[in-house]
């Protein structure tokens, strides 16, 4: 841990949001909303949440009630921690009156976003947690799934695309493939090829580890060629085999709001 990040949670400067809905049916209430404010291309209407908070707000109620995951199973709780996260990524930019980008947010750590994804708490069942405790200790460190990279989405234009659907145990090992394939084949926010360089999306930067780690030691060429479309599959094994030449992109902290009929530039 950052000793920055240390110091912010032993003094206890942090900020508290809570919610005041009624956790009643509230999975099929937001899981019904997310298919209608998720655009095809893994925007949000933030407009339209806003024009109907209530199953938002129940479904962050929800997840602060102590029996929420109560004799669940371990695949219960990995598709709990990403819908969690995604839910409260949506419900702070909304309480905080919807950032330009989540940079914006000041935070007292002078490191850029800590203010959203540090330095703000959320109840979860019995504990008090920021968006960093849950993507690294609940979902990364716990899980050990290079795929809940595509699956996380951080309410920026850079992000992978949102789901317009909750992850659900049944079927949560298809859901984070088909989630990684729709990724990796974005031009822009994922993987392509320029000038005989692949172009990855930094988060394969940011979090090298994981995808060589929990890939048996692949190279990240190797690892999106693995659920790449034509052309971009032959290309991306054509260079790994040469060594994987690569460069990353820049990433687009904008909010990624698709009110008003905005679309991804």
């Amino acid at each position: 841990m950052h000793p920055l990040l240390a110091i912010a949670l032993l003094s206890g400067c942090r900020t508290s949001f809570e919610s005041s809905g009624n956790p009643r049916v509230a999975s099929r209430t937001w899981e019904a909303m997310l298919g209608h404010v998720v655009t095809e291309d893994g925007l949000v209407d933030y407009d339209a949440i806003e024009a109907d908070r209530e199953p938002l707000d129940d479904f962050v109620a929800w997840i602060a009630r102590g029996d929420a995951m109560r004799g669940k199973k371990k695949a219960d709780h990995h598709a709990f921690w990403l819908n969690a996260y995604n839910a409260l990524v949506i419900f702070q930019v909304l309480e905080r009156g919807r950032p330009a980008s989540v940079l914006d947010v000041d935070g007292w750590i002078p490191l850029p976003g800590s203010g959203f994804f540090v330095e703000t708490q959320f109840q979860v069942g019995d504990d008090w947690l920021s968006l960093s405790e849950i993507e690294h200790e609940r979902v990364r460190m716990k899980e050990l799934n290079y795929r809940d990279h595509a699956a996380l989405n951080c309410a920026s234009m850079g992000c992978p695309p949102l789901l317009d659907e909750l992850y659900v145990k049944p079927k949560l090992r298809d859901q984070l493939t088909s989630q990684m394939e729709r990724w990796v084949n974005d031009p822009v926010r994922g993987v392509r090829v320029e000038d005989g360089v692949a172009v990855f999306s930094p988060i394969f930067d940011w979090y090298a580890f994981d995808f060589e780690f929990t890939s048996a030691g692949d190279d990240p060429c190797t690892v999106a060629a693995s659920h790449a479309r034509e052309p971009l599959h032959t290309q991306l094994v054509d260079l790994a085999e040469a060594g994987c030449p690569r460069r990353f992109a820049s990433y687009d902290w904008s909010l990624n709001d698709a009110s008003g009929g905005a679309v991804r530039p």
